[in-house]
């Protein structure tokens, strides 16, 4: 790291840190301990626009590779700050600790991924076919192979003394092909053979849910009691985990129960099973996992209008999705009083050729109309381009501000 790169990523630590320290952002730490809490407040805005962050990021100062990668970073956080949503700042800068996996992947299987650059599209073809092939499948053990890898020291001492480097030695399975179960079959046996298999190799999927479950609980377990978990690691879907019963994120807070973390779960791939199915072949191998945790947040983009009873027995259930397709008015009567509703405005709005304001106006009004008196998260959740235009998305911000008061 050159001189220059040091003094451009701590001159970046010190304006974070001011950031996290700010009044503003200690506000907005309550609002959402508020919300999730289910005390009365305004609906709470969270704009996730990452996958146009190309479109929007700055040059880099720096010029080694891990300088900017942290660099990086902090423009993130810098541009998240400028947009004026209900987004949180921790005071901390995060790296992932070095963990076993195996080389193949989290299940021993390599993928078979095709990808189209110009559209960023992807389709995963079937690696798994049938219960024989259930053979191949490998657990994932818990093991910490460097709990402070060069990247976190050399960030150290960079500007820790300005601010903390947190090491997360949690699981390797993520929400997404691994904690959830769902995405997992899906990339492997494709979306499109799962869904065949559901009625022409149901054993297979009961075989295959059954041996994901178990791996996951065996990893989730051998984490806490190597006390590798901490309370940076309670799962929101990225919303800030404060809540009245559970302890507040912090740094170095290595030694968490899981039953003191929130955790972040979904049904993507069985959007389009029936809610028999859906208990059948899913939440039925969910539901031991979920039970570890304080706190569940369920669902991420599918929609779970047909599923709400399904849903409702979820009995540590803090928050659930009605998401870009979803009607928002199904879900007050079932979930108003019991927890947090998250709502996913459809991002199509937002990734159009052109930005209309008084379309997006139009469907948060009537959104939040149909939610009006619920404890309730408005989630713009990543439109794939802005077309390179980032002011699109402060102004969907100061639009949903305006709303969320009015609906308030």
């Amino acid at each position: 790291m050159t001189a220059n790169d040091r003094t451009v990523l701590r001159d970046l630590a010190r304006r974070y840190r001011e950031l996290c320290e700010s009044e503003t952002n200690r506000r907005r730490i309550e609002s959402w301990r508020d919300l999730n809490s289910l005390r009365p407040c305004r609906p709470l805005l969270y704009c996730g626009c990452w996958f146009a962050w190309p479109e929007v990021k700055p040059p880099a100062r720096t010029q080694s590779e891990n300088a900017s990668k942290a660099e990086d970073w902090f423009h993130r956080a810098f541009f998240a700050a400028s947009l004026g949503d209900d987004t949180v700042f921790q005071p901390w800068f995060p790296v992932r600790a070095e963990m076993f996996h195996h080389p193949e992947g989290a299940w021993g299987v390599k993928t078979d991924l095709l990808s189209d650059k110009s559209t960023r599209g992807q389709l995963y073809r079937p690696v798994l076919r049938t219960i024989k092939d259930l053979e191949r499948l490998k657990a994932t053990e818990h093991k910490v192979l460097d709990p402070y890898p060069p990247y976190a020291a050399e960030m150290a001492d960079t500007f820790g003394d300005i601010l903390p480097v947190h090491v997360n030695r949690s699981t390797v399975y993520g929400n997404w092909g691994g904690t959830d179960l769902s995405t997992a079959a899906g990339y492997l046996f494709s979306l499109e053979g799962m869904l065949y298999a559901l009625y022409e190799q149901p054993e297979t999927i009961h075989r295959f849910m059954a041996f994901t479950r178990d791996a996951v609980l065996a990893n989730l377990k051998q984490g806490e009691s190597s006390g590798d978990w901490s309370t940076v690691e309670s799962n929101n879907c990225g919303r800030p985990a404060y809540f009245d019963d559970l302890p507040d994120p912090a740094a170095d807070s290595h030694g968490a129960r899981l039953k003191d973390l929130c955790f972040f779960t979904h049904a993507q791939e069985f959007e389009g099973v029936s809610p028999a199915q859906h208990e059948e072949f899913l939440l039925r191998y969910q539901m031991p996992i979920m039970a570890l945790f304080g706190r569940i947040n369920y669902g991420c983009c599918e929609t779970l209008d047909n599923k709400r009873d399904l849903i409702a027995t979820i009995p540590n259930l803090s928050k659930v999705l009605a998401g870009p397709l979803a009607d928002p008015g199904l879900y007050p009567e079932r979930f108003g009083d019991r927890c947090v509703i998250s709502w996913r405005p459809n991002p199509a709005l937002m990734a159009g050729t052109r930005f209309d304001e008084d379309l997006q106006r139009k469907q948060l009004r009537e959104g939040l109309e149909k939610l009006k008196g619920c404890n309730v998260e408005v989630h713009l959740h990543e439109p794939l381009t802005v077309h390179n235009e980032p002011d699109r998305i402060h102004r969907w911000v100061r639009i949903a501000l305006q709303e969320a008061e009015r609906a308030a």
